[in-house]
């Protein structure tokens, strides 16, 4: 085992996108064919154990990643327990959860004896300017408590919606201290996803049907305003959606990732498969222009250039 890597590896809480950061990292160690994944929570018992015991196909340094540890079964988590107390000397072991998992979990002390324990906790709705202010300056920009309240305001304090707005404020700022005139111009305010009628569309990839169900009951400039918020807002829980797939979540991962009922968490999966990935980046970020657009960055008609938006992120 090289320096840098260590046997053994929990890392969970309800602040995911430091839990999804952290799976990226650690994968980048690791060539793809040399990664076996595991979700616990499914309809088969996982045996990861036995996964991390067996030998690789490819030789060499190998990791065995599990979502979900939450959800592992009691047998299992004797299993690893055991695992743990002599692990196989090339393989690394990375067990990813959500809140369920806590310091007193017997995962935790098992794995704090051979490796890294990392538990990240999402802030409460009073800690969210908080959390702003310190995300913010890990990626290199200062910024008041009033700059932070203001952000929360308009974005909510789902953890997900601000890790994005934090992330795109430290790049417009780049290093220079954000202001509120900073969030007002760049934050999408939070609102209710448009009918699914729309979304559908747009998961069919069907432009026309897009534009027209959209434009259809739009009489003011503001207008265009809400529905870009409600629209992002979904394209946003699209791509975490394909994010949790492409990880090798499934559609209960989706569901209890974003907190969402089976019916709504299938029509995201669904949309996800039917668009890539950096696509669906892509169109997050497009909605985002569209936003500054539509608040005094064009000098097009707010209408038009949702058009010409929606035409971009649901043809390709």
């Amino acid at each position: 085992m090289t320096p840098d890597l260590r046997v053994a590896y929990l890392i969970a809480g309800s602040d995911w996108p430091k839990v999804d950061a952290a799976i990226a990292r650690l994968r980048a160690h690791f060539p793809e064919e040399t990664v076996e994944q595991f979700s616990a929570g499914g309809d088969a018992p996982v045996d990861v154990a036995g996964a991390c015991n067996a030998l690789g196909l490819f030789g060499g340094r190998r990791l065995v990643l599990v979502r979900n540890a939450e959800a592992l079964d009691d047998d299992a988590v004797v299993e690893i327990v055991a695992y743990l107390a002599d692990p196989a000397p090339d393989t690394v072991l990375a067990l990813f959860g959500g809140a369920g998992i806590t310091p007193k979990h017997p995962l935790a002390a098992a794995v704090a004896a051979v490796g890294d324990v990392r538990l990240f906790d999402a802030p409460e709705r009073k800690q969210a300017a908080d959390w702003v202010v310190r995300r913010l300056a890990d990626l290199g920009v200062s910024c008041s408590a009033a700059v932070a309240r203001r952000l929360v305001d308009l974005a909510g304090d789902d953890v997900g919606d601000l890790a994005l707005e934090v992330e795109k404020l430290a790049a417009y700022c780049a290093g220079a201290e954000a202001r509120v005139e900073d969030v007002e111009l760049l934050v999408i305010p939070r609102a209710d996803i448009k009918p699914w009628d729309i979304t559908d569309a747009w998961g069919r990839r069907d432009a026309a049907t897009v534009i027209a169900l959209a434009t259809a009951d739009i009489e003011r400039p503001e207008d265009v305003g809400r529905l870009v918020s409600q629209l992002a807002s979904h394209v946003r829980k699209v791509h975490r959606a394909a994010v949790v797939l492409d990880d090798g979540g499934s559609q209960a991962d989706v569901a209890r990732e974003l907190n969402l009922k089976p019916f709504p968490a299938g029509k995201l999966v669904g949309q996800a498969r039917s668009f890539a990935r950096d696509e669906l980046g892509r169109a997050v970020m497009r909605l985002a222009d569209l936003d500054l657009a539509v608040k005094g960055g064009s000098r097009l008609d707010a209408r038009f250039e949702l058009e010409l938006a929606l035409a971009d992120i649901t043809g390709g």
